[in-house]
């Protein structure tokens, strides 16, 4: 009977997650095998294209997601249908994703999720549905440092990257380090209260050890060598009679136009803005409803 419940319980979390959601008339399940592996991506067109080459946004899911549960977390698909941009979420192997750190299942198992989501877009560019000049990338978590590892490993694939709710970590750091790649540009989106990624820095529950958010800012900084000039506005918003402050900085003054860009979300946790978190059982901090973290970040990606 206990084993009846669990099972129960589990199909009810992962149903609200999204994992069970029905594909749109505009959209398409696709694949690539990788390592012996198939990978799966949903591809979903905006409303009303017209069939030309438009933007690009590839979005990664976090820990235990998918690219199912990204859509229903962040609903980058109706902003897509209202910006016209092809928005693609592609399923993390095991729900996760090698993004160096060691202890995800990805990780684990030594998957090339770099040659899969490069792959994954150099298809869709050769399609012809997709401008390679404007090929976007977002991450939350997992996936988040997963973006930052693509910004670093490949950033002449990218106009621009954001990471959600994850910053630089000490693997990434040496592999740019080592590298010596190109600028490109970067945002990142914190909650100074992130009880899984701390702002400060030193180790995520998961594994491995990270840089702090202001440390990974700055790091950026340099190698797209930034001026010191910043931008900078605080921005309040209402929420059950208390006030949520985000502070916006943004280096517009980078190597090769690119820019650098910290939206810092002061006392908030670990959820995508605007979220109802999608894994209750895993406390992620003090979440809000008044932040569209989905416009956030496409409103850094048109900046550009």
């Amino acid at each position: 009977m206990r084993i009846f419940y669990i099972i129960m319980i589990s199909c009810l979390v992962f149903s609200c997650m999204g994992l069970n959601r029905k594909l749109l008339s505009n959209e398409k399940l696709d694949s690539i095998d990788i390592q012996n592996h198939k990978r799966t991506y949903i591809v979903h067109y905006p409303k009303k294209w017209d069939g030309s080459a438009i933007p690009l946004l590839v979005a990664l899911h976090g820990r235990f997601g998918s690219g199912s549960t990204m859509i229903k977390q962040t609903k980058l698909d109706l902003l897509a249908d209202a910006k016209g941009f092809i928005v693609v979420f592609p399923d993390g192997y095991k729900r996760s994703w090698a993004d160096g750190r060691g202890n995800t299942p990805a990780d684990e198992s030594q998957i090339n999720d770099i040659v899969f989501i490069e792959s994954m877009v150099k298809r869709l560019i050769a399609e012809g549905s997709v401008n390679p000049k404007q090929v976007f990338l977002v991450g939350h978590s997992n996936g988040g440092f997963m973006a930052q590892r693509l910004a670093a490993e490949k950033p002449d694939l990218w106009k621009g990257v954001v990471s959600v709710a994850a910053q630089i970590s000490v693997f990434t750091l040496k592999r740019k380090l080592a590298l010596k790649s190109n600028p490109v540009s970067v945002g990142i989106i914190a909650g100074t209260d992130d009880p899984l990624v701390p702002y400060s820095g030193g180790y995520v529950r998961d594994g491995g050890e990270i840089l702090s958010v202001e440390d990974s800012i700055q790091r950026w900084k340099e190698w797209n060598v930034c001026s010191t000039s910043v931008e900078k506005k605080t921005q309040i918003f209402k929420e059950d009679l208390t006030d949520i402050h985000i502070d916006f900085y943004r280096y517009e003054s980078c190597a090769e136009n690119t820019k650098v860009g910290l939206i810092q979300l002061n006392g908030l946790g670990h959820s995508w803005p605007g979220e109802t978190p999608m894994i209750p059982f895993i406390d992620q901090g003090k979440t809000t409803k008044v932040l569209d973290g989905s416009k956030l970040v496409w409103d850094f990606m048109e900046s550009l």
